[in-house]
């Protein structure tokens, strides 16, 4: 049994900003606003590979926030994680409010029909980052068959259910028609 602190994606990290090595990141919800450096994170490039930053400052900037990374000084040294995820420890993060998830929770539940309150027999395998919105892929539970993909909006996502690990599904069918 792994001992290794669970980690939630809280962002993914832009470009420079400004001639004193700001990055921007850009997150999904207010996680940060409450963050208060000093703070050492991992982060996570596009294949997995890990490592560890320590954070001096963060900024609110509009639509993303600004982080100073000690050590890099200059926009060429911290480019070097554009691309990347900020993650958090899972134990260090806000509790979500009614109607918040974090999307990492998603990932193992069953779908549901909306309509009907079925299975589907598929599971959320991923939840992919996409700028308009988050992407789940659900593949099927028997491993047999094709892999869908739904954009994680209300007109297509319904409620989900953490103790029942279920997630509703509108218009299911919908999804296979070419």
């Amino acid at each position: 049994m792994s001992t290794k602190p669970s980690l939630v994606k809280v962002g993914v990290i832009g470009s420079s900003h400004g001639i004193k090595g700001f990055i921007k990141l850009f997150t999904e919800g207010d996680t940060l606003s409450s963050a208060k450096p000093p703070l050492t994170c991992t982060v996570e490039d596009p294949r997995g590979n890990q490592s560890t930053i320590q954070i001096e400052e963060i900024k609110p900037n509009g639509n993303h926030f600004l982080l100073k990374l000690k050590g890099f000084e200059t926009p060429e040294t911290v480019i070097k994680y554009r691309g990347f995820s900020l993650m958090w420890k899972r134990d260090e993060l806000p509790k979500p409010t009614a109607g918040e998830i974090y999307t990492e929770d998603l990932v193992g539940l069953l779908a549901i029909s909306k309509e009907t309150n079925g299975s589907l027999n598929y599971v959320v395998t991923q939840v992919i980052d996409n700028p308009a919105h988050p992407i789940l892929e659900l593949k099927p539970k028997n491993g047999e068959g094709e892999t869908v993909l739904i954009p994680f909006l209300h007109q297509f996502v319904g409620d989900w259910n953490l103790e029942s690990k279920t997630l509703e599904i509108i218009g299911w069918e919908q999804w296979f028609e070419v």
